[in-house]
């Protein structure tokens, strides 16, 4: 159990992440703009990253509520990808030097439009099958079970983010070691998980640990660059291995022209995330970490 003044702190975060996801899920045909889904999607995240830290035993039909929102973001995920796919290729089509540029990325953005229309009716199906059980139950806290414990709350806060930290940064010298796709896009999510328990538990500082925070959104923003851009890829890949088998050399060379232009962005994005997390890894973050709270360096940091 979290002593008094944590569970306090944590349950105040609730409110306001619910709050912000019942603003979004309120809106109008929030599942048809591009940009309300994106919010729904990261909102939902940030609201599983509080319940992730609370007392669940503590809080009325958690772990229904906690499966609900992963199952929200997983059937966003589709759609919210293939509207990255659409945004850069539109980008690409803007800046096309010659008409038969053009036209391949006309044809790749008619392809891409085809899946995300399919991809938007079957999250619609599956929207209307997850049917969100009554958010609002979750701050229908009675009481708090043997809520004071012998811990200052920047000791119980460091409790929470610990496991998180060694679990977001203790890989990174093997992801900078290796490029791949998948394991970056792992390791994304665990920082994502780390930023989002730090910005939860942010008023149990005693100094602003924005600077952990501001290298916490370098990294996830260059990894979700890369993630974007090897999906992108892969997908490209797809379509040539198509357009070959139908005997279509030409939009084939264009469709390898625009993998070469993605594959090198792909490469650029993952050497800047090399050369941001070399220097940081769990220890040196866990020190700044510490240090913000107001917590003593302990030995094996030291």
């Amino acid at each position: 159990m979290h002593p008094a003044d944590l569970a306090i702190l944590l349950h105040r975060a609730l409110e306001v992440r619910l709050a912000r996801l019942q603003e979004l899920l309120r809106t109008d045909d929030w599942a048809a703009e591009a940009e309300q889904l994106h919010q729904v999607r990261v909102s939902s995240r940030r609201l599983g990253a509080v319940l992730d830290l609370v007392d669940a035993e503590v809080y009325p039909g958690h772990k229904g509520q906690r499966r609900a929102l992963k199952d929200l973001v997983d059937i966003l995920g589709l759609p919210r990808e293939l509207d990255v796919h659409a945004e850069f290729l539109k980008a690409r089509h803007l800046e096309a030097a010659t008409p038969a540029q053009a036209a391949v990325l006309e044809h790749l953005l008619e392809g891409v439009d085809h899946r995300r229309a399919k991809a938007r009716r079957a999250m619609g199906k599956a929207l209307e099958r997850l049917r969100l059980p009554d958010l609002r139950r979750l701050l229908d806290v009675r009481a708090l079970q043997q809520p004071f414990q012998a811990t200052s709350l920047q000791e119980a806060a460091w409790a929470c983010l610990e496991p998180r930290v060694s679990a977001a940064l203790e890989p990174l010298p093997a992801l900078v070691a290796h490029e791949d796709p998948a394991a970056l896009h792992k390791g994304r999510v665990r920082l994502k998980k780390l930023r989002y328990a730090v910005e939860a538990l942010e008023s149990a500082f005693a100094e602003s640990p924005e600077a952990v925070l501001g290298d916490l959104r370098a990294l996830q923003t260059i990894l979700g660059e890369h993630h974007d851009l090897a999906a992108l890829e892969a997908l490209l890949w797809e379509v040539e291995g198509e357009l070959r088998a139908r005997t279509r050399p030409t939009l084939c060379a264009g469709v390898l022209d625009l993998l070469g232009t993605v594959a090198e962005a792909r490469r650029a994005a993952f050497d800047r995330f090399a050369a941001l997390a070399q220097p940081l890894g769990s220890a040196v973050l866990a020190r700044a970490l510490r240090a913000a709270l107001g917590l003593p360096l302990e030995e094996t940091l030291a």
